[in-house]
């Protein structure tokens, strides 16, 4: 009975360490997802793409990294440069525009976003436009 258990226990480690970053080509990628990489991203590549029991991610060739939600709506991006402008609700960008550096980073939650800009300013900021934190990194 332990050699069973024991084997049962093994076994899922095993898928679960295999089903964690898969990787999958682009075309694998949900529809919403590689259409939202070709609208913001235009001319960049897909250089690696991979599903987890989350969701999937996305490396493009100009170093930006996307993850997405199971649906294929966007979760987080995130860049060493400035993300390009539309990403973000207009109350949310301009808010964080106004702190005085390029967009970074984005996550999105429920009701609010998580932005990093290249002068290490982290905000939260909700759907409206208001800061809810405000710190440095």
């Amino acid at each position: 009975m332990k050699k069973i258990i024991f084997t049962l226990v093994v076994s899922l480690f095993a898928f679960s360490a295999f089903a964690k970053d898969m990787p999958i080509q682009p075309n694998q990628l949900p529809a919403n997802a590689q259409s939202f990489i070709a609208s913001t991203f235009a001319g960049a590549n897909i250089v690696a793409a991979q599903k987890d029991l989350d969701g999937f991610e996305a490396a493009l060739n100009n170093g930006v990294k996307v993850k997405f939600e199971l649906n294929g709506q966007w979760d987080s991006i995130e860049s060493y440069s400035a993300l390009p402008a539309g990403i973000l609700p207009a109350p949310v960008e301009a808010t964080a525009n106004a702190q005085g550096g390029n967009i970074v980073k984005i996550d999105r939650d429920f009701g609010y976003f998580d932005v990093k800009l290249q002068n290490n300013i982290e905000l939260k900021i909700d759907n409206n436009g208001k800061i809810l934190k405000k710190e440095l990194d």
